[in-house]
């Protein structure tokens, strides 16, 4: 294996959060993030399971979770996240996952504008074309129900280290 094609993770999670909570006193993230792994059992039972993320290499698929928490006593509203997709990996398709209401939106040029997968595209020389998954550059949660007082809602997504 090429060492320099490991990563420690630490170094990945470095451009994982740009944190969107526009004046929310008392709401806070925790991010969490897993290499997914199949493994199989005593009876032969194939099955997927999530270890943190020490380190990753080429191939792997890393999970992160992000968990908003509402410290206070009040409803909390009109709560965004937005992620970078890190650098060296690929988004896997449909796996934004959120745990309450939300609408998950993706970006194709860093952020700038967002929009639902199917409307958006990408320019490649001379023509445009329906951008791909390992197009994304970010993806973007918008919550669209309140956080109750004092809990927590996660939203999560995976990618594939190149």
């Amino acid at each position: 294996m090429d060492m320099r094609r490991v990563l420690m993770f630490g170094v990945v999670s470095l451009f994982l959060t740009d944190m969107l909570f526009a004046g929310q006193n008392g709401v806070s993230l925790k991010t969490k993030s897993f290499v997914q792994k199949v493994v199989v059992d005593k009876s032969g039972h194939r099955k997927v399971v999530l270890k943190e993320a020490k380190k990753v290499i080429p191939g792997d698929i890393v999970v992160y979770k992000n968990s908003i928490i509402n410290h206070t006593n009040k409803k909390v509203k009109d709560m965004v996240l937005d992620n970078v997709i890190p650098k060296h990996t690929v988004y896997v398709d449909q796996s934004a996952k959120c745990q309450k209401d939300c609408e998950i939106l993706f970006s194709v040029d860093g952020g700038k504008s967002y929009d639902k997968p199917q409307k958006l595209m990408v320019k490649e020389g001379n023509r445009v074309r329906k951008a791909l998954p390992s197009d994304y550059t970010n993806v973007k949660w918008i919550l669209t129900s309140s956080l109750e007082p004092n809990s927590v809602t996660d939203v999560s997504f995976k990618t594939k280290l190149q």
